[in-house]
């Protein structure tokens, strides 16, 4: 019995140690409350979007032709140089000018069109007009990349040149009729 005893307060001792001398208690139900969560509905509305489509209308031009002739004259030789021409539609006719040359040389326009020359070249150049026209304009120094412009308004055949380069030329063509002649 003495060892029943000692059995017994060691199992007291444990019982202590491990802090199991209270009761069981049994856990109470668990309860389920029945909660109303509210709930947000997205609505998409479909807007229509008014598209407009806009009509370019475009205006053709169809440019005039002119002819050239070629006379042959013994022990000369020439060439034909193309006469470009402009049609009203255009109004301003730009001429790009180097100390080589005129691009352009020639042009063709109607009364009251605005010829634009442009500096193409490095330095400072000049243009004015000569022949029977001489005097009629003459500009400023041009700087590289800027521009001078001068409109004519009667018809006739108007030559210009380099103001410093007098060799270096070109002529503008005014006139009404669409034929060649000049």
């Amino acid at each position: 019995m003495k060892w029943f005893i000692g059995f017994f307060v060691l199992l007291v001792v444990l019982i202590t140690i491990s802090g199991c001398t209270q009761p069981a208690q049994t856990a109470a139900p668990a309860t389920t409350v029945p909660t109303t969560v509210p709930t947000t509905e997205q609505v998409i509305v479909a807007t229509p979007v008014a598209t407009a489509v806009e009509t370019t209308k475009v205006a053709t031009t169809v440019p005039t032709t002119v002819s050239t002739m070629q006379t042959t004259v013994p022990n000369v030789t020439a060439t034909a140089t193309p006469v470009p021409t402009v049609t009203a539609a255009s109004m301003v006719t730009t001429i790009h000018m180097t100390r080589a040359g005129f691009d352009p040389q020639w042009d063709v326009i109607l009364p009251g069109i605005g010829i634009t020359w442009v500096n193409d070249d490095t330095v400072d150049l000049a243009v004015k007009s000569t022949g029977k026209h001489d005097g009629l304009f003459t500009s400023t120094p041009i700087s590289p990349n800027a521009a001078f412009a001068y409109t004519f308004a009667k018809e006739g055949t108007f030559e210009y040149a380099l103001v410093d380069l007098p060799k270096i030329n070109g002529t503008i063509i005014v006139k009404i009729s669409s034929s060649s002649e000049y």
